[in-house]
């Protein structure tokens, strides 16, 4: 899947179109930075992933017990055998594609798409390179021996104007909300005194 293109990154850095392949490692690992920092905003990877996992039990409803949603397609399933005896054991072992999909959800795709598209594109990486290439990204004004030095920049991230760069905000509807509960039974209110939620 090519979501984000480093030349895709290249046209919005403001470098020429024709990579050579240093330049498109660089911009490669601009946009690897790019997804792992939405990976660790989301708390999960943006894109979907192969899992496998054993000791697998139907859920009663024709589905399966799995740890990672949502689930986009069951690759196989392989019934277990006891290692002695060699009896089905009435698990199985799931290979299965799970996690947010860019190509199933057209409106996450372009909101991944844009926001990693411009991290990459503005990331120090991609930026020195540009600057390599003879792009100004500063400019200079001096009058009566006064200067000031200023970067040529957009509008400010997450400002809402045409153009403007997204921020990790824009992807909040897809953050995975992690609900941790300890093993075993929970006290009972009256045990501890606090009042029923």
């Amino acid at each position: 899947m090519d979501l984000v293109t480093p030349e895709k990154v290249a046209v919005r850095a403001g470098l020429p179109a024709a990579l050579d392949a240093d330049d498109r490692a660089l911009v490669e690992e601009a946009i690897e930075d790019a997804f792992a920092e939405v990976a660790s905003h989301l708390g999960r990877s943006p894109v979907p992933e192969t899992f496998t996992q054993r000791g697998v039990v139907q859920d009663g409803r024709g589905g399966w017990c799995l740890d990672y949603e949502p689930v986009i397609e069951v690759v196989s399933a392989t019934a277990e055998t006891h290692p002695v005896n060699g009896a089905l054991t009435g698990a199985y072992t799931i290979v299965y594609r799970a996690g947010l999909d860019p190509e199933s959800d057209p409106r996450y795709g372009r909101v991944l798409r844009r926001y990693v598209t411009w991290s990459a594109a503005v990331s120090p990486i991609v930026r020195r390179l540009t600057q390599a290439k003879g792009v100004r990204l500063q400019t200079s004004v001096n009058v009566e021996g006064q200067g000031v030095v200023y970067e040529s920049t957009q509008s400010a991230a997450g400002s809402g104007v045409a153009g403007a760069p997204p921020t990790l905000a824009d992807l909040d509807e897809w953050v995975h909300h992690t609900v941790y509960q300890a093993p075993g039974r929970a006290p009972h209110p009256i045990e501890t005194g606090t009042a029923w939620l």
